[in-house]
């Protein structure tokens, strides 16, 4: 089964959009009401395991559609553990979601990549991608998911990162895997990879409880191979590479 999955993945297609219209709505997630005392349970053991981590609000992704360069779907406010409990259950497509989120990919002036690795304590602990998060009430902009904005949040909140200081490139790579709808952008960096790196380490280092504990480089498409990460992220570092 993992190798049919891993297989899955690599046959993701990255799709270039322009522009994204998510309308933040007020209507229930039907599948975590339904499933409420299984989640109840489900997040009781896992604070055990990491006691660090919060049951905020967060933003999930219903229905939703892909056309004109333009990605248009329905955003529901839900509870982590919700969110939590339907990603341990493979967000089936029942659920009717998809985790959708923006990510800040960053490349260095020799063309390298530059990824994350999430910390221990974190429900994705170990797992190395590009800066990126669960969207909250904080990214609504207007009654609307502000895609663009919380992956420049996420860049700054984990890493001390500024998009000001970079050059983005025109839209938005849409990849669709396992679940996950990442929206991603790349920012480039007139700096070395090695210096990016040492600038958002000694950043990461001010922190009480950063959400990384280390940057990995990547110079060549084959090195992801090396780390634990999910299938867009391989799809990212074999497209951006290559």
């Amino acid at each position: 089964m993992a190798v049919a999955r891993k297989a899955a993945e690599v046959q993701a297609e990255i799709v270039p959009i322009q522009s994204c219209d998510l309308d933040v709505t007020d209507a229930p997630w039907a599948w975590a009401e339904d499933n409420a005392a299984a989640v109840k349970r489900f997040w009781k053991k896992a604070i055990v395991d990491k006691p660090a981590m919060f049951n905020g609000q967060v933003l999930v992704m219903g229905q939703h559609t892909l056309s004109d360069g333009c990605l248009t779907g329905a955003i529901h406010k839900t509870d982590y553990a919700s969110f939590l409990y339907c990603k341990d259950k493979g967000l089936p497509e029942d659920a009717g979601i998809r985790n959708v989120f923006g990510c800040a990919v960053v490349r260095s002036s020799e063309g390298h990549l530059l990824f994350g690795r999430m910390a221990p304590y974190t429900a994705t602990s170990g797992r190395v991608y590009p800066m990126a998060g669960t969207p909250d009430p904080d990214d609504i902009t207007d009654g609307k998911l502000d895609i663009e904005g919380s992956m420049k949040r996420e860049l700054l909140e984990e890493t001390g990162l500024s998009t000001e200081d970079a050059t983005r490139q025109t839209g938005y790579m849409l990849i669709e895997n396992a679940g996950m709808s990442a929206v991603c952008a790349v920012f480039d960096f007139d700096v070395p990879s090695r210096d990016l790196k040492a600038r958002m380490i000694n950043y990461i280092d001010l922190q009480d409880q950063p959400e990384l504990d280390e940057i990995v480089i990547f110079r060549r498409a084959g090195f992801h191979v090396h780390h634990r990460m999910p299938g867009f992220a391989r799809i990212l570092v074999q497209h951006l590479l290559e």
